[in-house]
């Protein structure tokens, strides 16, 4: 008699076919390596497929297995949209919502007012993220999403709601050692910090390579906060938000013409415009970020 299918083992394999390794999908899941290989294995013996070549560079989907990924993440959109749907009580307001932020816009301008909001909504939990990557829209990973670059596409409502303005900053500890660049040839002369190969698809590291060449990085980090923590500390020059380098003292270099302005969108799934749990957290998110941003 065939192995009847566990939906659950479905989240085990897009877990590896996303980490390309069972202890990095175990480490996401919370769970141990052999538990993560038993439920592929499951899966398998259900499926009377082979979904997985182990090979040297780690698990990679054979051609079944990646067939099965964008079924598979079809099944996961519906299955957390249920569970999301199903946590919130009749007057929509008790229940969780989750948020996805930019990396800093989550640390420095919303999360100081996190607990008013938590007070005076005591029935909603809140899930945040804030990353520096930007959350996946498709596969329903957040309910609010603020986003610095305008989504082509997407099953959401959006607005923009102000902008952030990035400048080249540096310490003043740093300026006084090394001298004050004026012109952006100026910066050959200095530590510029930026971002490793992996973001380089970011918005703010594309403009920086506009500025000044990838090659010629004194230091490569993976997040802006950690940029923050180096330019403070006068490791170099770095590309900041204002909002965060001028709250630490920081001094702003090259003058007013060298600067990237990014609008910020504010975004919700469609199909929970009528939640009231997120409309309100959408409404604070909006009112937070517009009383703070130019």
């Amino acid at each position: 008699m065939a192995q009847k299918m566990d939906w659950n083992d479905l989240r085990f394999f897009l877990a590896v076919a996303r980490a390309k390794s069972l202890s990095s999908a175990a480490r996401q899941l919370s769970v141990s390596t052999s538990t993560v290989y038993r439920r592929v294995k499951a899966l398998e013996d259900a499926l009377r497929l082979k979904l997985f070549d182990h090979l040297t560079d780690g698990y990679i989907p054979t051609e079944v297995g990646r067939e099965l990924v964008p079924q598979a993440e079809a099944i996961e959109e519906q299955l957390v949209w249920l569970e999301h749907s199903a946590s919130g009580s009749q007057d929509g307001m008790s229940g969780l919502v989750r948020i996805a932020l930019p990396e800093l816009i989550g640390q420095e301008l919303i999360l100081p007012e996190i607990g008013t909001f938590l007070a005076q909504n005591p029935r909603i939990r809140l899930e945040i993220s804030s990353s520096v990557r930007p959350i996946q829209l498709t596969k329903r990973e957040s309910d609010i999403a603020v986003r610095l670059v305008r989504p082509k596409s997407g099953t959401y409502k959006m607005r923009s709601i102000g902008i952030v303005v990035m400048r080249f900053y540096a310490s003043e500890t740093y300026l006084s050692i090394n001298g004050i660049p004026k012109v952006p040839d100026d910066l050959t002369t200095h530590r510029v910090i930026g971002w490793t190969d992996e973001l380089r698809y970011l918005v703010m590291s594309a403009w920086l390579e506009e500025v000044y060449p990838e090659d010629r990085l004194a230091l490569r980090l993976t997040s802006l906060e950690a940029q923050l923590r180096a330019v403070s500390n006068g490791a170099g020059i770095a590309v900041l938000p204002s909002f965060a380098a001028e709250k630490c003292g920081l001094v702003p270099v090259l003058g007013d013409t060298t600067r990237l302005e990014l609008d910020v969108w504010v975004l919700v799934q469609e199909d929970s415009v009528m939640n009231k749990r997120v409309g309100v957290a959408r409404d604070f998110i909006v009112e937070t970020l517009s009383a703070q941003l130019q």
